[in-house]
Parts: structure tokens; C-alpha cells; sequence
């Protein structure tokens, strides 16, 4: 008999993986078991395709419940419990924080601590995603794929960080939420099968010996990433395009400490990959479009120099870090000197800044170099400054200058409202375009993609030809 066919409803295929794509036959995932949907029943377990299914469990446990009609999912007694309460202890989180953040009563995350029986499959996902746990792995693996060396960066940043730097119980689970997020669309990229540019630069461990010499690095290696990326001189259009699309590499915009401009994440994907992704702050300086050019330039260049290759999982980046390696003159992290450099050099190419500024330097020098190029005016009067070796003096003007519209445009996420309200702000952008094309697909059940916008299923189901409408169908707005 057709073993695979008999598992995916679909006949004629040798391969488990092609006949799992085409299969349109539908899973049930409860707590502890995994079976098949019959037609006409309303189960209480979360639906999932047959493609999430063999992606999630793999072959020998689909034919198990399609013979048996369920699969014990299992890994240990008490190991849905473990993995929840775990987790919340490695990350040093009360209760109370969880419980807001994954919008349910602090008694059901208690409760889930101690015996999950009676609450809803569903539940305990919106709990996982919040916490950074593949929420499909819940039972099935006795960590629910958590991250132990991200949870325990994370935990060290709490108790490490001072004055304005301390991060917040907030900002810890927003950051493991990114972490879910970008995992996800990790996951929906490979597969919608969307691939991005390759940088593969080696680690560099030489950062100069001193700061011109530094800085110098950060120029070449960003003329270097501009060659390989065929940009030559020209400015670039979107960094947000250019990092999710030419790169692939998520960025997840999610409020953080007031102080923190953005982090670098490294973590596992389901297959235990590495998959890396930038979170952007959304207050503070950020709010201005052309300082977060300049924060996601900063975190490529450290991407590029190897970030995940070193000990942290997770590097968080403040705006006084950032502003202070761009000043000539500073003292400063050598690695923070590098990455700005590069940044600089990345959005403006220094020969192009020489070409269009005349010493001695003016407004109306800076503010071509704002307008061309897309950065800010702090960051352009450090830039052209730079350039010149500190030679001349910058000219006095407000900070405050408003970017022009066309930079705001093209580095904002969503251009007017989201088709639904419920969606938090972080899960919006490419991550909800793909998740609405992963449906499209047949790849992703209707359960699963309000799972991930954090919406109900109708809700979904009504948009999801919005959200595609509104990403151009490729997971981003169209130019």
C-alpha cells in the first residue's frame, strides 16, 4: 500500500515532503496528542495543515495517528508545566508580567505551572510565542525549544543594567516575543522559498589601534558590502527593504526602554538553526524614520562582522552608544566605532559626501548630505566631520529637523491603518504579509495565522486578502 499517500490523502508521490506540500488534509494538535480532522467535527485542539504537521513532528508520528487515529505527543508527564515554568524562571519574570504580556489572567499562568489539563491548547500557545517558546514544540520536546543561552543573556542584562539601561520586565518579554517573530518568519521564508543576498564576511578581530584607523575598517568593509550588493554610489532606498529583503534577515519593531535603540538577536529556528534578526525600537529617537536608517545600518555592520560567532545571544544597543562612536574625539568601544563607521559609510558613501560639501562646511552642506542620503542631522554632521578627519568645524543648527516625507515612507512599516486592529505593532510589516502568503499557500492553517497576528481566526480569514493586497503579496510593500 501507498504508506505516504495514506498519511497526506495524496497518491503518487515517492516523497514525504512533496506529498505533505500538496496534501490538503488537516491535523488536529491538542495538548498531549496529535490526530486527524474528520470532516464535520468542531474540535477543540488547534487545527494545523498537513504541512505544519510533518514540519512540526515529522513522518513516523502523522502515520501514527492517521493508523492509530492519534499520536502521543508527549515527551514527559509534567512536561508542559516544566517548560512554562522554566522558562519564566530563566528569564526572571513574575507572574503578573507574562500574564499581561500574553493577555491572559495571572491565574491561568499559575495554573498552567502546575497542571495545564483544563486550559485550551491555544492558550498555552499565545504563552509560548510570548515567551520565546516554539509554541509546536510544547510537549513534544521537554523544552519546548527553548533557548537557554538567550534566556540567560537576557537575565544577566536585568540584573546587570543600570540608570537607563536597566531593562525592564517589558522589555525582556518583548524581546522574546521578537524572538518568536523572528523565528517564524525565518520559518515562512525557507518555506515560501524566498532566499537573500549572501554577505559572508569572516569575523574581523582586528578593530585598529586607533580611532581613524578603526573608523577606516568600518569605510572599507561598507564599500565592500555596497559592491557585493550592487548599489554602488547611489543612495540606499529602504534599509528596512533592503535588510528583510536583500538580506532576509527579520527586523521586528517593538517597544523597548526609552534609552535602547535596538538589539541583534541570535537564536534557534525549529531545526535547531541558527537565525538571526534586528529589532527596532519604536520610541525614543527611532520615532524619526532617518535615525532608524542609521540604527539598522549600525546593526548590519555588527551582523556582518560575525555577531552570533561570539558569546551573546542577544546584543543590546543604546542611543548613547551609538551617538557616542560617532563622534570624533570620543572614547568609546572600539566595536562600537567599527559598526558606526560602517553604518556612516554604508548609507554615504564618503567620497560621494566629499563630492557634494565644500569646506568650510555650512547647513546647506549637511543638508544635502541629510537629503541624498537619508540620515539625520546629528548623524550627518558626525559623518561629514569624519570625513574630513575633524578638520572643520560643523555649522550650529537645531537637532530637531524633521526628515523629509520620502524617507518616512519608505522606512515605515505600514502606510495607513492595518486591515486588523488586534494585531500588535511588532507583528505587523513583511512578518504579516508572509504569514497571510503562508496561508495563501495552503501552508498555513487559518488557526495558526491568527496565532501568529495574535488575532482571532475570523478576523484573519476576512483580512488575509487585505494583508496580502497591502504587502504586494511578497510579504512587503510594494516601492
Amino acid at each position: 500500500m501507498d504508506k505516504i499517500g495514506r498519511v497526506f490523502g495524496t497518491w503518487g508521490f515517492t516523497d514525504a515532503k512533496v506529498a505533505a506540500r500538496e496534501s490538503t488534509r488537516k491535523f488536529v494538535r491538542g495538548k498531549t496528542e496529535l490526530g486527524v480532522l474528520r470532516d464535520g467535527s468542531n474540535p477543540a485542539g488547534h487545527i494545523m495543515t498537513a504541512w505544519e504537521a510533518y514540519q512540526s513532528y515529522g513522518f513516523a508520528v502523522l502515520d501514527e495517528a492517521v493508523e492509530y487515529g492519534s499520536a502521543i505527543l508527549l515527551d514527559s508527564v509534567g512536561g508542559i508545566e516544566k517548560s512554562l515554568s522554566d522558562r519564566r524562571k530563566d528569564l526572571g519574570l513574575s507572574v503578573a508580567s507574562v500574564a499581561r504580556a500574553a493577555q491572559v489572567n495571572a491565574d491561568i499562568v499559575r495554573q498552567s505551572e502546575i497542571s495545564a489539563r483544563d486550559i485550551p491548547v491555544q492558550t498555552l500557545e499565545r504563552m509560548c510565542v510570548v515567551l520565546g517558546l516554539d509554541e509546536r514544540l510544547l510537549a513534544f520536546d521537554k523544552t519546548a525549544g527553548a533557548d537557554s543561552n538567550l534566556a540567560f543573556r537576557l537575565k544577566t542584562l536585568r540584573r546587570s543594567g543600570t540608570g537607563d539601561m536597566r531593562i525592564s520586565p517589558r522589555t525582556v518579554l518583548a524581546l522574546t516575543e521578537s524572538t518568536s517573530i523572528i523565528r517564524i518568519q525565518s520559518m515562512l521564508t525557507g518555506w515560501l522559498g524566498y532566499s537573500g543576498a549572501v554577505l559572508d564576511f569572516p569575523p574581523l578581530k582586528d578593530y585598529g589601534t586607533s580611532e581613524n584607523a578603526n573608523r577606516e575598517l568600518g569605510y572599507q568593509v561598507a564599500a565592500r558590502a555596497r559592491d557585493r550588493l550592487g548599489l554602488g554610489q547611489s543612495p540606499v532606498y529602504s534599509m528596512r527593504k533592503l535588510v528583510e529583503e536583500g538580506l532576509n534577515i527579520p527586523v521586528v519593531q517593538a517597544r523597548l526602554n526609552d534609552s535602547i535603540a535596538g538589539a541583534t538577536i541570535d537564536t534557534q529556528g525549529g531545526g535547531g538553526e541558527k537565525v538571526f534578526g534586528f529589532i527596532l525600537n519604536t520610541v525614543g529617537e527611532n520615532t524619526n524614520a532617518l535615525v532608524r536608517r542609521t540604527t539598522l545600518a549600525y546593526a548590519l555592520g555588527r551582523f556582518l562582522w560575525g555577531f552570533g560567532q561570539e558569546p551573546d545571544r542577544v546584543r543590546v544597543d543604546s542611543y548613547d552608544a551609538i551617538q557616542a562612536a560617532l563622534e570624533v574625539g570620543r572614547d568609546g568601544d572600539f566595536v562600537e566605532q567599527r559598526a558606526n563607521a560602517f553604518a556612516m559609510a554604508f548609507l554615504a558613501p564618503p567620497d560621494s559626501v566629499r563630492e557634494m560639501t565644500r569646506p568650510p562646511i555650512g547647513a546647506e552642506d549637511i543638508g544635502k548630505v541629510m537629503g541624498t542620503f537619508g540620515i539625520d542631522y546629528t548623524a550627518a554632521c558626525s559623518h561629514v566631520s569624519n570625513v574630513y578627519f575633524g578638520e572643520f568645524a560643523m555649522p550650529e543648527q537645531s537637532r530637531n529637523v524633521s526628515p523629509p516625507k520620502v524617507w518616512v515612507d519608505r522606512e515605515g512599516f505600514i502606510r495607513g491603518g492595518f486591515p486588523i486592529a488586534s494585531t500588535p505593532p511588532q507583528r505587523r510589516g513583511r512578518f504579516a504579509g508572509l504569514v497571510a502568503e503562508g496561508y495563501r499557500e495552503g501552508l498555513l492553517s487559518s488557526q495558526t495565522a491568527a496565532l501568529y497576528l495574535g488575532c482571532g481566526e475570523g478576523e484573519f480569514r476576512d483580512s488575509a486578502d487585505d494583508i496580502r493586497s497591502l504587502w504586494g503579496g511578497w510579504g512587503s510593500p510594494p516601492p
